[in-house]
């Protein structure tokens, strides 16, 4: 408690351990967060995971240059705003860790989607973003995570952790691998498709619970978790919504029943397109069903990598976590 006071003063310096409260916000899955109360405003302090995120400034400076363009669009969404510290910049660094502090949206997350309603309106906001950073240069956004949309780069990731991962996790998992290799081909075909699309600004990590609701109208109030934004291909975007919302289950549940929801993946689809579709080449449209398939199989060899590799990546809750995340994201590929 002590070190997110101290973190925390250089933000709000009249801040003491008698004037605030803070608490932990568990729904992510790479940095630590911290929902902070304080006289009668409302914060959200992030510790920026730097195992994941090489260099953070890098991530603060890409949503800078997002925000520059989303203000002279007809953007209609709100924007994470970042408090600047007492030294006058949005990022602070503590014992060689990195701090960034926003005001609270209020709003609410979901783990899953809840309805048809649900799935148009963030389809559609995601659309509109894409839309609004269409005239802004990729080349100005950095990658904040290499190779983080490189298929091939996640193929070569897997095939390292089967050779050199933990032995007894590599034993538990053992008959995992034949059903991912036997259904790469999937991957190889998307691939191909790539080449010729072109490279937009997107938002890397679209899931449910990074869509911010108005919990009466479930319009989208904002769509948040900024790390990602990055140069790739729309079809990443689109899958990865996708694989997220038109899933019945959340990502860590152990599948009991089918858990593909067609109505939501059609809604999907069709919120998407509604306002998207000027904005696309043809050859975007039609792989938007390849992309579904390919990003949870993708999702599914990333989880199954971090299991491997004794879970260096994704937060986790128990030794199974990661295994339990690959195969729910399996299940929902082959349906």
């Amino acid at each position: 408690m002590d070190e997110l006071i101290h973190v925390i003063s250089h933000f709000l310096p009249k801040v003491h351990s008698k004037n605030i409260e803070i608490t932990p916000v568990n729904s992510g899955l790479i940095n630590n967060t911290y929902k902070v109360k304080f006289e009668e405003s409302t914060f959200i302090l992030q510790k920026v995971n730097q195992f994941v995120f090489k260099d953070p400034n890098l991530i603060q400076e890409n949503y800078n240059e997002i925000v520059k363009q989303l203000s002279v669009s007809a953007y209609s969404k709100k924007q994470l705003e970042f408090l600047k510290s007492i030294s006058n910049i949005e990022l602070v660094q503590y014992n060689n860790t990195f701090w960034r502090m926003s005001k609270f949206i209020k709003g609410k997350t979901y783990a899953v989607c809840k309805s048809l309603e649900m799935a148009s309106t963030a389809a559609k906001s995601l659309a509109e973003f894409h839309v609004s950073l269409k005239e802004l240069d990729y080349k100005k956004i950095k990658e904040p995570i290499k190779h983080f949309c490189n298929f091939n780069h996640r193929i070569q990731q897997y095939r390292e952790s089967t050779v050199h991962g933990d032995f007894h996790r590599l034993k538990n998992a053992k008959n995992f691998m034949g059903e991912i290799e036997s259904n790469l081909k999937y991957i190889h075909d998307y691939i191909k498709i790539e080449k010729d699309i072109k490279k937009r600004i997107i938002h890397g990590d679209p899931k449910v619970s990074n869509f911010l609701f108005d919990h009466k109208t479930h319009e989208v109030i904002s769509i948040i978790d900024i790390d990602t934004i990055m140069p790739g291909s729309i079809l990443f975007d689109f899958g990865d919504m996708v694989r997220s919302f038109a899933n019945k289950s959340h990502e860590d549940s152990q599948i009991k029943e089918r858990i593909f929801n067609p109505d939501i993946y059609n809604t999907l689809k069709k919120g998407y397109l509604s306002e998207a579709k000027k904005f696309l080449s043809p050859i975007e449209k039609e792989s938007l069903d390849l992309s579904a398939l390919t990003v949870a199989l993708i999702q599914c060899i990333r989880f199954l990598t971090d299991y491997y590799n004794l879970d260096v990546y994704y937060h986790v809750n128990e030794p199974e976590h990661n295994l339990k995340r690959a195969i729910n994201q399996f299940s929902f590929f082959k349906e």
